[in-house]
């Protein structure tokens, strides 16, 4: 895809990617990766060989029965654990789904976002939260796959683009509609918030003056220390706090559905957000009120929460968030809502978060490669090779300069 999103590049286009979440294999990841680090090929991994790999766990917790060594069953098993959690370290299976080729793309600068809000939440920021990690200045956006994922309706996942004279917004006459200050204050429409225009909705998009939700969860604002989502980096002298400041909004009134977060998947909480029908049949049911847990993000971790009524009422929220190396700070609630991230620079120097964020990419680079090269064209095949080379020895640079500025371990 790198070629396609470089010509759209090059006609001014703003870029990015459907269906983000890759999902994860666990019995086939485990398999890989015993095979890539069993060096002494008794099928097992004991500790050095393990460390010469990336685990989704540290090895105490993987190895179960606690022999010092690691089978593919337990490997499987921390696998699936570690891939309902957020960030994680299992590598998605590269089968044909998702954004494969993000990791390739990003690095070459030709993408501009990642989509959300249509497939499984955990998959798709992810995902982002690791390409963020590294530095790499990814948006996110929102998609509804209609009919074929989001058969519902058109609008299950949406983005909402801060324009010059207020935040673009379209609402379904059937929905709960949250209200801004201004709008309670005074009677506002279209002309009140200047002439809707694609283009610099475009522009928005690509800068990250968004946040994406299921239309029933909002961020009217969202600031650190001022600064908003794509209007510019914090810059601290050294490491400090921050404050983060937002007004959020819930609605009083959800569908009871998978695709919110009323209703539990099958496949658990890695499926939570994803809109197919397919999970289970179709209801008419809603689900009244409720509590929601809004989240400061800092480096994909959470650092700081409030627990809200979903009242269909704006709340405002305040924290002071301590910064001691180069971040991105985002908010989110799981799996409704999340905002775009604001840089925050100390000293200068760029985010470099996780040796390990890094590392992950790099490894999904090459077993995107392993599956799927052979489906390239033979013309185009050494222009990939090449392009999929420069990614490695960018993730590979970026995870020896986080090695340098003490980036924490994902695994917890």
């Amino acid at each position: 895809t790198v070629p396609v999103l470089r010509w759209a590049k090059q006609q001014g286009g703003v870029t990015g990617y459907p269906h983000s979440d890759m999902r994860v294999d666990p019995p086939a990841y485990a398999r890989r990766s015993i095979a890539r680090l069993d060096r002494d090929g008794d099928g097992l991994l004991d500790a050095a060989e393990a460390d010469a790999g990336l685990l989704p766990a540290p090895f105490a917790r993987i190895d179960a029965d606690q022999n010092g060594r690691v089978s593919v069953e337990e490997l499987t098993a921390a696998a699936d654990r570690a891939a309902h959690e957020l960030p994680n370290l299992v590598l998605p299976a590269m089968q044909g789904a998702g954004a494969m080729e993000i990791f390739v793309s990003v690095p070459e600068g030709v993408c501009d976002f990642i989509s959300a809000m249509d497939t499984g939440r955990v998959g798709e920021w992810n995902t982002w939260y690791h390409l963020l990690n590294c530095g790499f200045p990814l948006k996110v956006s929102g998609e509804t796959d209609f009919p074929c994922m989001s058969s519902t309706r058109v609008g299950q996942g949406r983005v909402y683009v801060r324009l010059a004279g207020g935040v673009s917004r379209v609402d379904s006459p059937r929905e709960p509609r949250d209200r801004s200050r201004s709008e309670r204050s005074a009677s506002v429409g279209p002309a009140a918030i200047g002439r809707l225009d694609f283009t610099d909705w475009c522009r928005g998009l690509a800068a990250g003056r968004s946040y994406v939700s299921d239309g029933y969860a909002h961020a009217l604002e969202f600031t650190v220390s001022g600064t908003r989502p794509g209007e510019g980096d914090v810059s601290l002298d050294a490491p400090g706090t921050v404050d983060v400041h937002a007004q959020v909004a819930f609605a009083a009134e959800l569908p009871k559905a998978v695709a919110y977060g009323t209703a539990s998947a099958p496949g658990g909480r890695r499926e939570a957000g994803d809109t197919r029908l397919l999970h289970m049949p179709p209801t008419a049911e809603t689900v009244r009120g409720g509590e929601r847990r809004v989240e400061v993000v800092v480096n994909g971790r959470v650092a700081a929460s409030e627990t809200l009524a979903a009242d269909g009422r704006i709340h405002s929220v305040t924290f002071r968030i301590p910064v001691e190396r180069s971040s991105w700070i985002a908010l989110r609630q799981f799996p409704q809502l999340h905002t775009n991230p604001v840089n925050v620079l100390v000293a200068g120097q760029p985010i470099r978060a996780s040796r390990d964020s890094a590392r992950w990419c790099a490894e999904s680079v090459e077993l995107l490669w392993e599956n799927r090269s052979r489906f390239i064209a033979e013309p185009e095949r050494e222009a990939a090779r090449a392009a999929y080379d420069r990614a490695l020895d960018e993730y590979r640079r970026r995870a020896e300069q986080a090695d340098q500025t003490g980036g924490p371990d994902p695994r917890g």
